[in-house]
């Protein structure tokens, strides 16, 4: 074998707030995950992605950062952010915003956040943040931080503290492999091909909340995307370096792929625009990871295609999305104690089938 093949995963948190003082009754519930991946050194390791929903907050919301209104502009308005302090007593012990300030010049919390909230104030909220940490080391860093709600004029207004989520939790997943779409004119000979997971049903009242994990190898090498915010202006363009779920129920054009899937009768803005791999390695091979809210008619990801974009916007990979088998490793296992997939739920075949069984066998063993 001339490489070590690339496997990914989660390790999953929860986390359920209660209003903070007597003037609030907001309450929510959310699950989190850190996504991790192995042999892919351009990966991102600091991330945090979270779905959930809240209840009681002001109603008939419509964010100015993408629920197409004029609200929560405020600081911290509609915000739903992990905290530094580990305790929700009172702000002293919430801290501020959980990010490494020696990494990160700016907030990465900054307006993220739910988007629109409903005639009895219940809204919904999914997303993925760069925290500065190295979490794909050692996760439970985010174990016992404080996660709290934000009003529209972005007072706290609730808060619980993040825990690890029950054995064995796995939401619903659904996968697929990516291949080049016929005619597409790739960057490399060989044409862009990967590996996607697609999760959701992580609480059972967010069925449109939707999240995804995967890699794609045959891109254009060494791209980093103006979303890293270092002055580069690749992928700043619509679809650029997208990776997003499609509408329609086939890859071999256009008209069978459809548009990004979302229901644009209750989401006011498409939600897949910046979903995106930010980098890529000198091969050409690049990670992402995203979440999206994509409305309630439009909560049927199995059979939708998954693709993948081009710096310039044009879809070069596809792949149909279909059930999942999933592999829990356990974390008091001898053989996992030492192992990098310890706790996390594995994917076993999205790797190619000349090195699948060897991967299989390592996975099982540990568990």
């Amino acid at each position: 074998m001339s490489s070590s093949p690339i496997v990914f995963g989660a390790s999953y948190f929860d986390v359920t707030t209660i209003p903070l003082g007597n003037i609030t009754s907001v309450v929510s519930e959310s699950v989190l995950f850190v996504p991790s991946w192995f042999n892919l050194e351009t990966a991102p390791r600091d991330v945090v992605c979270f779905v959930g929903f809240a209840e009681n907050l002001e109603p008939d919301v419509q964010s100015f950062y993408g629920g197409g209104g004029t609200q929560c502009q405020a600081t911290n308005g509609c915000g739903v952010h992990v905290h530094e302090g580990t305790d929700c007593l009172s702000t002293e012990t919430q801290g501020g915003h959980w990010y490494n300030q020696d990494t990160l010049a700016e907030d990465p919390w900054a307006v993220v956040g739910y988007k629109t909230t409903n005639e009895n104030g219940y809204g919904q909220f999914a997303g993925c943040v760069s925290t500065g940490f190295d979490l794909a080391s050692d996760p439970t860093q985010l174990q016992g931080r404080a996660f709290i709600i934000h009003a529209e004029d972005g007072s706290r207004v609730s808060c619980g503290i993040i825990e690890d989520v029950v054995a064995d939790y796995v939401p619903t997943i659904i996968s697929a492999d990516t291949t080049p779409i016929p005619g597409a004119t790739s960057p490399q000979p060989d044409g862009v091909t990967g590996f996607v997971t697609v999760m959701n049903d992580f609480i059972e009242s967010t069925i449109d909340a939707v999240c995804y994990q995967g890699y794609a190898s045959g891109l254009e090498p060494n791209v980093e995307s103006f979303l890293l915010g270092g002055g580069s202006d690749t992928c700043d363009v619509t679809n650029g370096c997208g990776s997003h779920i499609h509408s329609g129920t086939g890859c071999n054009d256009t008209d069978a792929q459809g548009g990004h899937y979302y229901d644009a009768d209750t989401v006011a803005v498409d939600p897949w625009l910046l979903e995106s791999y930010y980098s890529t390695n000198g091969t050409g091979t690049g990670a992402f990871v995203g979440c999206a809210i994509t409305g309630e008619g439009a909560s049927d990801y199995n059979g939708r295609p998954f693709i993948v974009h081009g710096t310039d916007g044009s879809r070069l990979s596809c792949g149909i999305l279909s059930a999942s088998e999933t592999v829990v490793v356990d974390p008091g296992g001898d053989s996992a104690a030492n192992s990098p997939f310890s706790g996390m739920t594995m994917i076993p075949w999205m790797l190619t089938s000349a090195v699948v069984s060897g991967v299989l066998g390592f996975i099982f063993d540990m568990v």
